[in-house]
């Protein structure tokens, strides 16, 4: 009789340690997660649209001023590129008649708009908005990379030295901050735990409107 008690004694307590087990490597829902990721998309989406309207600004403009330009070229200048008031006023014209401006000023503007409404509506737990700045990123990227393109090639006519290799890294720039703003995008959409916390709130949110 004694053996039967710790028989089933036993089995007790390997069917408790199994559920703990299991309960331990169980995939839980993440709240914090998507409401990070949304956070960040508002921040790095908010950069692309101060370059968009630099970008846009700039497109309605014939011509630089001189102050403009000699900010711009006060630096380079002293370290030696000796770029003219002509040469930077013939790269802005480049640009402008190949409607670099235009193009990645519109494409991150788009990219901006579908990014910041993206965060808040993934800080809102609503999974459409990942879909939204992703594919608003991937607009970015493809139309800001056109865009760069007639940059460098207006800055390989008309620039030299520092402020011609700036023009190519900042290209390479704003492409490493779309496919930021992409990736993080994507990661809330694939992730199992996020899945499970976007399911989890609205399907509460659901409950709750059918009481009312």
């Amino acid at each position: 009789m004694t053996y039967v008690k710790d028989w089933k004694r036993a089995e007790e307590m390997s069917r408790m340690m199994n559920s703990e087990a299991t309960d331990m490597f169980a995939v839980r829902p993440d709240h914090k997660g998507p409401k990070t990721v949304g956070i960040l998309l508002i921040v790095f989406s908010i950069f692309l649209g101060l370059v968009a309207k630099a970008d846009l600004d700039l497109a309605n403009t014939d011509t630089v001023s001189d102050a403009y330009m000699e900010q711009i070229l006060e630096t380079p200048n002293q370290q030696g590129d000796n770029v003219s008031f002509e040469q930077y006023q013939s790269y802005h014209q480049e640009i402008n008649n190949n409607n670099g401006y235009l193009i990645r000023g519109i494409s991150l503007a788009i990219g901006s708009a579908t990014g910041i409404i993206g965060g808040i509506l993934l800080y809102r737990m609503k999974p459409i908005g990942g879909k939204l700045a992703l594919s608003g990123a991937l607009i970015a990227f493809v139309g800001g990379s056109i865009g760069n393109m007639v940059f460098y090639d207006a800055a390989k006519s008309h620039l030299n030295g520092t402020i011609r290799d700036n023009a190519e890294y900042f290209g390479y720039g704003c492409g490493i901050c779309t496919f930021l703003i992409a990736a993080l995008a994507l990661l809330p959409l694939i992730n199992a735990r996020a899945k499970l916390a976007f399911e989890e709130a609205n399907s509460v949110e659901l409950v709750h409107d059918d009481s009312e």
